[in-house]
């Protein structure tokens, strides 16, 4: 019970201290999500020291901080050249530095310092697009898609946990993550597709059908995503990412489902136009 509580506690501060910064303005956007992206970097690599593997843990996190400000910079019109192709350029600078630092395992060093850039700086630099919706033809910031996404992924994550506890007996996928039913990932979409019936009447603005794919969309890629850091934790023989947060693990358990959905969630505003 006392473990519950302050599991509880701990995500709803984390939930309210989230959308608050999404919402209250660009700046406490960029500034909160932006000291995320670090944290959730450094949190992955360190999880590869378990399996002898020396990431680039301090270059890795410079380039994608700087990654994730340059999109954010260039959307609220600081930087009127798109420099993300120049961010990507000079990721090859990894791969030479690898040269100085006489460590083991050099090609697993580089794959885990560039696959957290695309699995972690990737995403959050996406979220610079759904905060922006209208770019390029204006930098008006808009927080409710972002604060959408949010709501479906804990709906999501709710009513796979209820349904999954109460009516569970098919496994989803047991090898990896042996808890999950298809009963849970089921009446997790039912109750992502109330959420988004209820956004979308609290933001009209937002085709129905925009609204129900985007659950969908949810849905689906958010549970690969749980599953993908599952499959890398249970292959380095680890539970949780981290201790960030009390009763709930690491900062990149938290944000595993959102991390897999942004790529798709973005094909689907560009669908939308």
């Amino acid at each position: 019970m006392k473990e519950l509580y302050k599991r509880s506690i701990s995500g709803l501060l984390f939930a309210v201290v989230l959308i608050g910064a999404i919402w209250y303005g660009p700046w406490s956007f960029a500034l909160l999500f932006g000291l995320f992206s670090i944290f959730i970097l450094r949190e992955f690599y360190q999880l590869s020291k378990s399996a002898g593997i020396s990431p680039q843990k301090t270059i890795g996190a410079l380039l994608g901080f700087s990654i994730f400000l340059l999109t954010f910079l260039y959307h609220v019109g600081i930087l009127t050249i798109d420099l993300t192709g120049f961010c990507l350029s000079v990721l090859f600078v990894i791969p030479a530095l690898e040269l100085y630092r006489k460590k083991k395992n050099a090609l697993e060093n580089i794959s885990v310092t560039l696959f957290g850039i695309l699995y972690i700086i990737l995403p959050f630099s996406l979220f610079n697009f759904f905060v922006f919706p209208t770019f390029p033809s204006d930098n008006n910031y808009d927080p409710t898609l972002l604060i959408s996404l949010f709501f479906l992924i804990w709906s999501f994550d709710s009513g796979a946990y209820l349904f999954g506890v109460t009516f569970g007996k098919h496994r989803l996928f047991e090898r990896i993550s042996p808890k999950k039913s298809w009963e849970g990932f089921f009446g997790g979409w039912f109750l992502s597709l109330v959420f988004a019936l209820a956004l979308q009447r609290i933001f009209p603005k937002y085709d129905m059908t925009f609204m129900v794919l985007l659950a969908t969309i949810v849905t689906i890629s958010g549970t690969f995503g749980d599953l993908v850091e599952s499959m890398i934790k249970r292959n380095l023989g680890i539970k949780d990412s981290g201790k960030f947060l009390p009763g709930h693990g690491g900062l990149l358990d938290r944000f595993d489902s959102i991390l897999f959905a942004s790529p798709f969630v973005y094909l689907l505003i560009h669908f939308f136009g």
